[in-house]
């Protein structure tokens, strides 16, 4: 019996996985002012509290090719910052990338917003407790 409903409890994780993956498409803003820069966010995210998740953007031109030395700025806004922190908040992309990393100490949905340019936007990251034990 123990071992139907460990069944039933991993088949809905792993179906409401999918469900939330395959419905997320990556945002792209832009075109962004003074340099009409196109900026790829990342895509919604989850991870287990006190554990580090990476964060990359990816900055391209009006052409598509990538573009170096276009700082990218992450922030916690005030509410979460005593919850979570990015480090470093400001990164120049290398290849068309900027890659910051992102911890929690709470669960719960934080917001990170990032800017590039004049463009701010919020991306939610989802953070889980304890992981469940079967």
């Amino acid at each position: 019996m123990r071992r139907l409903a460990r069944s039933r409890w991993f088949a809905v994780l792993v179906v409401g996985w999918d469900l939330l993956l395959g419905s997320c498409h990556p945002t792209v803003l832009g075109p962004t002012t003074p340099s009409g820069y196109r900026v790829v966010l990342p895509e919604a995210s989850q991870v287990l509290r006190l554990h580090p998740l990476a964060l990359t953007v990816r900055v391209r031109d009006a052409t598509g090719q990538p573009v170096d030395e276009v700082l990218v700025h992450f922030h916690v806004p005030e509410t979460w910052a005593s919850q979570a922190r990015v480090d470093p908040p400001t990164v120049a992309t290398r290849q068309g990338q900027a890659t910051t990393t992102f911890l929690a100490r709470t669960a719960g949905q934080i917001m990170v917003q990032i800017t590039v340019e004049d463009h701010t936007v919020d991306v939610p990251i989802t953070v889980l407790g304890e992981t469940p034990r079967f």
